[in-house]
């Protein structure tokens, strides 16, 4: 499914980016089969990137090809997983294209942590808010430890 900048493009406030994200549901050696598909394709590895980022090698591969840069990522806890099986179909220029759902981006995001994810958020909830499901994404942000953050982004940044 496309996660990231792209998803966040469908579900809130396009802005510029200069990769495309995938979650794929498939373990260690499944993602080593794609890099191995991809290479046989143009792409390639970026080994470096690897190197430098070393908590991501069994999660993650960065594929290039010019001027392209596609990030690959397995998942990486229970609610990543969930996430691939709420993916929604969007038909783009008469093709149909599986995106994280509104809801589990807003938790990726705030798992991330960054300020441009919490940039990304807002711009999802600005757009969505009457249509989000609320008590799914509390429910996962107890579980994946981020209750305190989605309360205070559905507060509109408020604190009580």
């Amino acid at each position: 499914m496309i996660i990231g900048a792209m998803a966040v493009a469908m579900w809130g406030q396009p802005r510029a980016t200069a990769d495309l994200d995938f979650t794929v549901l498939t373990g260690i050696d499944g993602l080593a089969a794609i890099g191995a598909e991809a290479e046989r394709q143009g792409f390639t590895i970026d080994r470096q990137w690897l190197e430098w980022q070393p908590l991501q090698r069994d999660l993650q591969i960065r594929l290039t090809s010019g001027e392209v840069l596609i990030d690959v990522s397995r998942p990486r806890d229970r609610h990543d997983e969930a996430a691939i099986h709420r993916r929604r179909a969007l038909e783009i220029e008469g093709r149909a294209l599986w995106f994280v759902s509104p809801e589990d981006l807003i938790l990726m995001k705030l798992k991330a942590g960054r300020p441009r994810d919490f940039e990304d958020v807002v711009s999802v909830l600005s757009r969505h808010r009457d249509k989000l499901d609320i008590p799914y994404m509390e429910d996962w942000a107890w579980k994946i430890r981020v209750y305190d953050e989605l309360s205070y982004v559905l507060r509109g940044g408020r604190v009580e």
